[in-house]
């Protein structure tokens, strides 16, 4: 059983792909994002921190030795991933396209938004919770990882999704943010900000379509971790899940980060999760108690959702209806495809986006309403999906005809 995955000699040389898609104000004098692209040549043997650590045996030590080893040399350079000391991480490519993509400032795409309380008190953020708020997120990728990404995307014109099968100690992880303040929210007392330019409203309604942007600020309350781990017999990958706890000690707000948990599997019966009964803030967790952070779908689970992870994106995320739930809280080696005819991106999300993304900018978009007279017709709600990384105003977003494929565009 490989443990381990390596240091790295070489670079296949940045390949220009866009940082964003965002025009930089005029007198801009903040930190403006550059893609991690110089993606490593090659891969050698190289023991990781938590090689002797059995994820399914101690998974809180596992999952706090994986976030300290993300956290080493990048809170120094406020997670400028090229800047890292100890070693550099690297973004996935085409994230930057359509109206929830990268944004100027620190790369942030949008992810799913934490709607409005149909209930007062009953908040999916806690009990003082009576407005929607937009959530934004940045990934990234360790040496390992990073040299799959640049092997999948070596032809950047033609990306090579039957490469998508990631080496032993890759680690995935993405920072998430919200806009929701701690008067609503208040455990975000103290959280790490950031300024990011993302979209405008007061979240009293959650507008849909494209929306104007603005610098604004965002605050740190939620971490994901993934690790490709052979002794995740069932599915080849961990995932964990931190939260933000204001009211936690620790002199950082990294060191008020607590686990919610650590997961291996879907099957409860196998108990292939740990879930933190000590943490200490509301969290909603996924469906019939499976891992989930605060701003994710409690639909779904880490592990579900990363299962879908495919080209072309045949099935949303989360299950249309619960009688297709037990699909989605099956169990799938990363190298099995979620739907048949499609090839799967390894639990990777970021890459089935890219190159979901990819081919949208490439496919004509046109609706009855323009009278294009091609065969290619598309409801005027289709088109504004196809404009958009996701629809945040739906769970299951309307599916769209990219190329030949029917697909369902991606989000949380």
């Amino acid at each position: 059983m490989v443990l381990f995955a390596g240091l790295l000699h070489g670079h296949v040389g940045a390949q220009g792909f866009p940082s964003s898609n965002d025009k930089v104000p005029a007198g801009w004098n903040g930190p403006v994002f550059k893609l991690s692209q110089d993606y490593p040549a090659t891969l050698a043997g190289d023991a990781l921190p938590w090689r002797d650590i059995d994820p399914t045996v101690e998974p809180e030590r596992f999952g706090r030795t994986i976030y300290e080893y993300v956290l080493e040399g990048n809170t120094e350079v406020d997670w400028d991933v090229r800047a890292n000391p100890v070693r550099t991480w690297y973004h996935a490519p085409w994230m930057h396209y359509g109206d929830t993509g990268r944004e100027f400032i620190h790369g942030l795409t949008r992810e799913r938004t934490t709607p409005r309380p149909a209930t007062a008190g009953k908040g999916e953020l806690g009990p003082a919770q009576t407005r929607c708020f937009q959530n934004w997120a940045v990934g990234f990728y360790n040496p390992p990882g990073g040299y799959q990404v640049g092997k999948i995307w070596q032809q950047a014109a033609s990306p090579n999704a039957g490469l998508s099968q990631f080496p032993n100690g890759t680690v995935i992880a993405k920072l998430l943010f919200t806009t929701a303040p701690d008067s609503e929210v208040p455990y975000l007392k103290n959280t790490f900000e950031w300024r990011a330019n993302i979209h405008v409203f007061n979240g009293v309604t959650c507008p849909n379509g494209a929306l104007a942007r603005q610098p604004q600020t965002v605050r740190l309350i939620q971490v994901d971790l993934a690790v490709k781990d052979a002794r995740a017999v069932d599915t080849g990958w961990v995932f964990a899940t931190l939260s933000y706890n204001g009211m936690r000690a620790g002199a950082t707000p990294w060191e008020r980060m607590e686990l919610v948990g650590v997961m291996w599997g879907n099957d409860l019966a196998k108990k292939q999760q740990w879930i933190n009964s000590a943490n200490g803030t509301p969290q909603h967790l996924g469906a019939e108690g499976r891992l989930n952070g605060p701003v994710d779908n409690p639909r779904s689970s880490c592990i579900s959702c990363h299962a879908t992870a495919q080209t072309p994106s045949r099935s949303p995320l989360i299950p249309p209806s619960p009688a297709d739930a037990p699909r989605w809280f099956a169990n799938y080696p990363g190298s099995r495809a979620f739907d048949a005819g499609a090839i799967p991106t390894d639990y990777s999300l970021q890459i089935a986006m890219g190159i979901q993304n990819l081919n949208r900018s490439r496919v004509p978009v046109r609706s009855a309403a323009n009278k294009d007279p091609s065969p290619l017709v598309i409801s005027a709600e289709d088109l504004k999906l196809m404009s958009r990384a996701f629809d945040s105003g739906r769970d299951i977003p309307l599916p769209i005809v990219i190329g030949k494929n029917l697909e369902y565009p991606f989000g949380r």
